[in-house]
């Protein structure tokens, strides 16, 4: 969450705040003994939740075998709901959203291990029926414990005067929900009061959904999004949230089959309905941050109207072509005055990040065409510069058009090529039609566009129909392109958007070797005795990539935790991947097959490699890489730090190989399950 966004939900004012005492003493106590304070309580409270709900079936209470085996279970369910949610180290002072989250992570934790249970011990339907209301209403009692009886709570009531509730909203969506439990449920219940289990249900359901709703704003998705991505992923965790916690109840209950049906039937219809309304009414208040990392990496490089200088990073140096023939040269002052009425701005950017003039105007070729024989005709070795302003994106081919080009230059001649990245591209539908047909239309161009020239089954298809014009390109793959073909990126500047980019022959191409776009690829890494080792990975970037890793760090740097900053190689649905570690499944192949082990410094490429310490180079070199780095142990933040915990890993391993491992490991699976950190 954004800093000024950062809501903290204290619901409502239970009366004005009194004066506070300076009692640092007490409250040092209750912090020290907290977690035994919140041990008694769970257990007062659900022991005399569960004996009010027993008493009340029974209409009397005693102590039964009955009693005691379902209280037990029922009591060892909260204990492990509790302990693992984190829920034990609840105090009154922290802030309501995350005294939320674990009580509804918590219950849904104790309705597992309950499920688990009864699965040994037979519990007959009266009973589940007492330990479903005693855990709902424990909860409630929870709530209330935590957030409005506290009076060291500060800034009472914040919630509502930061957060106006959308009224209509609420209504309107109760309204659906009401709607498909009526025609799905209610109209099978007849008469409700033959199905008393079904009837709870029913009311655990809205009691879910207002809980749901609170933990994942989902009322509030325009105040609390950063992005539309952001809000769709609230929504979903909304509805996951509603229909697995009911499915858990179903399935705790022992609910019959036709009425299972029912009232997953109603959820769905109404998460299908909810999510349409919630389009409607907050997508156009949600500002678009789509490959937000695309979009303030470019923010540094266009061109504002008025301003006739580059934005370009590397802008302080010009490259400068090298004559190395000794001929006269003939300067290039007749391209500027060829393009300068319709691309005048552009030959000035780009003259701060090339001399123009240091180019012969014989052995240069200005097109903006989409012809590849206008390249192909040229003679080999011939150009000192090509530059081509019509985008990429038209050119059949695009390699072959790239290695064209490449072979047509000579040795450090510079090609100036355009690109229109998708990002750009979904502005100019925005701009074009109304917010939803623009993005109604851009959905099916992602589709079309995007999607389809991926996937072997489609590619076909559409290279047939489409003649290869107008391709949908990510920045990342349009640069990766040029630099697997033989070139490196100098520099780039977005003007009326459209990037251009000035790229210098590079030696060979790297084209020889054939790209695939799998969802499974191999990326080369430095190994044990520095030997190459492919490493297995599902893709989280976009295409070609890997290619331009020189390029991100030298224009990005590095960010905390040692990644690349603003690194716009990686989509929301790669984040996404790496958030929960999916990228990294396959690697388990290269564990089988001795590449790695399973603790171990991380498998990283030369370029990374060459950033620690020629030291620390050398001895790395000597170390079988790892699934599992001290990374995770240790939590460095500078590149610096992560070079000392792999210095203090190393040390360690050295004395006690097996040792170092188990402990390594078990800090690293707590701070990743537990603490719940992870990769930056």
């Amino acid at each position: 969450m954004r800093d000024e966004l950062d809501i903290k939900n204290n619901f409502v004012d239970f009366g004005r705040q009194k004066p506070t005492l300076k009692v640092s003493s007490q409250r040092d106590f209750f912090t020290r003994y907290n977690r035994y304070f919140n041990v008694i309580f769970y257990f007062l409270t659900y022991l005399i939740t569960f004996s009010f709900f027993y008493t009340i079936s029974k209409l009397t209470f005693t102590l039964d075998d009955g009693f005691l085996i379902s209280v037990g279970l029922f009591l060892l369910a909260i204990f492990c709901g509790a302990s693992l949610s984190g829920k034990l180290k609840l105090t009154r002072r922290d802030n309501s959203e995350k005294i939320l989250k674990t009580i509804y992570f918590s219950l849904f934790i104790t309705l597992t291990f309950l499920i688990i249970l009864f699965l040994t011990y037979e519990v007959n339907r009266i009973a589940r029926i007492n330990i479903l209301m005693a855990a709902f209403s424990g909860l409630l009692i929870e709530l209330f414990y935590f957030i409005p009886f506290n009076r060291n709570r500060q800034n009472k009531g914040s919630y509502l005067k930061k957060i106006k509730l959308p009224v209509l909203y609420f209504l309107i969506d109760g309204l659906i929900l009401t709607s498909f439990c009526y025609f799905e449920i209610i109209g099978n219940l007849v008469p409700l009061i033959d199905n008393k289990t079904e009837v709870l249900l029913l009311v655990l359901i809205y009691l879910n959904w207002i809980i749901s709703a609170t933990v994942t704003h989902k009322f509030i998705p325009a105040e609390v999004s950063t992005s539309r991505m952001n809000a769709f992923e609230l929504q979903v965790k909304f509805y996951l949230r509603m229909i697995f916690l009911t499915l858990l109840a179903i399935i705790f209950l022992q609910l019959n089959y036709t009425n299972a049906v029912s009232f997953l039937k109603a959820l769905a219809g109404y998460s299908f309905v909810s999510s349409l309304l919630s389009i409607v009414m907050f997508a156009r208040k949600i500002k678009n941050k789509s490959d937000e990392a695309t979009v303030v990496f470019l923010k540094a490089y266009e061109m504002n109207e008025g301003n006739n200088r580059s934005n370009g990073k590397n802008g302080v140096g010009r490259y400068s072509y090298v004559n190395v023939d000794n001929e006269t040269v003939v300067q290039n002052s007749a391209i500027e005055l060829e393009y300068l009425r319709k691309y005048g701005n552009v030959f000035s950017i780009l003259d701060t990040i090339v001399d123009l003039k240091s180019f012969d105007a014989r052995k240069s070729l200005i097109l903006n065409s989409d012809n590849p024989e206008e390249i192909s005709a040229q003679e080999l070795n011939s150009m000192q510069l090509v530059a081509n302003l019509h985008v990429l994106n038209d050119q059949e081919k695009i390699n072959d058009y790239l290695l064209n080009v490449h072979n047509v230059l000579k040795d450090n001649g510079v090609f100036v090529g355009a690109l229109l990245p998708h990002h750009y591209r979904y502005r100019r539908y925005i701009k074009k039609y109304s917010f939803y047909v623009g993005n109604a239309l851009y959905f099916f161009d992602f589709i079309w566009k995007r999607v389809m020239p991926k996937l072997p089954v489609t590619r076909e298809i559409y290279f047939t129909f489409s003649k290869e014009k107008d391709r949908a390109i990510s920045l990342a793959e349009g640069l990766g392109r040029v630099v697997y073909n033989g070139f490196k990126v100098l520099d780039l500047v977005a003007v009326d958007d459209v990037v251009y980019f000035a790229a210098k022959k590079n030696g060979t191409s790297i084209s020889d070797k054939k790209f695939f776009y799998s969802p499974i690829f191999k990326m080369r890494r430095v190994g044990k005795d520095g030997k190459p080792i492919y490493v297995y990975k599902f893709r989280t970037m976009y295409p070609y990539s890997e290619f331009i890793q020189d390029f991100v760090y030298n224009h990005n740097k590095l960010q905390t935790g040692g990644k690349f900053k603003d690194d716009f190689r990686v989509p929301i649905w790669g984040k996404i991947f790496r958030k929960l570690w999916i990228d990294e499944l396959p690697m388990l192949i290269n564990w089988l097959k001795g590449d790695l082990k399973f603790v171990g410094v991380r498998p990283i490429s030369n370029h990374y490699l060459s950033l620690y310490s020629k030291e620390h180079q050398e001895r790395r070199k000597n170390f079988k890489p790892g699934l599992l780095p001290p990374y995770y142990a240790d939590m460095p933040k500078t590149l610096e730090e992560i070079e000392l915990s792999e210095k203090r890993y190393l040390d360690s391993y050295e004395k006690n190989q097996f040792k170092t491992d188990i402990n390594y490991f078990i800090k690293a699976v707590n701070n990743i399950l537990v603490k719940k950190k992870r990769s930056s």
